[in-house]
């Protein structure tokens, strides 16, 4: 025997499902995400860096890719602060652009004043919440980049957050911008140059403002180019000790 049954909704009731099965597939989509609520803060070893993510969470950002960049598509270079800096390598174009892009992120960000806490990966289907101890292998797009600073023997120290917005073989530059919710807006471009045979020029050029004129004008452009110099100068010095020492040919 078979039975024929015939289910009629009514306008009301045919919303309600539809809502309904949204809803869930929102729910399914978001489980599927890595979101700040899965970060393991006890493996993060700066409590500055802990209090970023703790601000983070508070301002109502719930999976990594929901962290934008603090720099909008219409960027205007004219609305903000400019620093440049130059520095030099003596190793060929080929060499320093191969190691900065390909660098073990652990080894360049670990210095006096620079130290590494948490990264975070935004790719679609490459989502992943990095801790130091981690395998972060070679630097990519859509990485979000947590990291403590240090000044004046320690007495001043706060977190900053970064992405990595583009990275262009061609043009050998790397682009990467504060993340929304920090103290700074703005980007950074890091230019490589081969000026002459086995010599490479860098130019670390440096886009930013903030609520704080003080802060601008005085404040920043002083322990930035503090931070940027001790950067380069702790990747020169690895880079000419044992130039494959940095880099890394494999994805974590």
């Amino acid at each position: 025997m078979i039975i024929c049954t015939n289910i009629f909704f009514s306008k009301k009731h045919l919303n309600r499902v539809i809502l309904f099965i949204f809803l869930y597939f929102i729910a399914c989509l978001c489980t599927a995400q890595e979101c700040l609520n899965d970060i393991d803060l006890s493996k993060i070893p700066y409590k500055e860096v802990r209090a970023l993510v703790i601000s983070q969470k508070k301002s109502n950002i719930e999976c990594i890719k929901d962290i934008k960049s603090s720099c909008s598509s219409d960027f205007k270079c004219s609305e903000y602060y400019k620093q440049i800096r130059n520095y030099s390598v003596d190793k060929s174009l080929q060499t320093v652009w191969q190691n900065y892009s390909g660098c073990q992120t652990q080894r360049v960000y670990n210095s006096k004043k620079l130290a590494l806490g948490l990264m975070l990966c935004k790719k679609n289907g490459k989502e992943k919440i990095l801790y130091p101890s981690s395998n972060f292998g070679k630097l990519d797009t859509g990485q979000v980049i947590y990291l403590k600073l240090k000044f004046l023997r320690g007495i001043l120290k706060m977190a900053v957050a970064f992405e990595i917005n583009k990275i262009d073989t061609l043009k050998k530059t790397i682009e990467f911008s504060y993340v929304k919710g920090g103290k700074s807006r703005g980007k950074q471009i890091i230019e490589f140059k081969e000026t002459e045979k086995n010599k490479t020029s860098i130019v670390h050029t440096t886009f930013y403002r903030s609520s704080s004129k003080i802060r601008d004008r005085v404040l920043y452009p002083f322990f930035h180019s503090k931070v940027t110099g001790e950067f380069h100068e702790n990747f020169k010095k690895i880079l000419c000790q044992n130039p494959k020492s940095i880099a890394t040919a494999t994805e974590p």
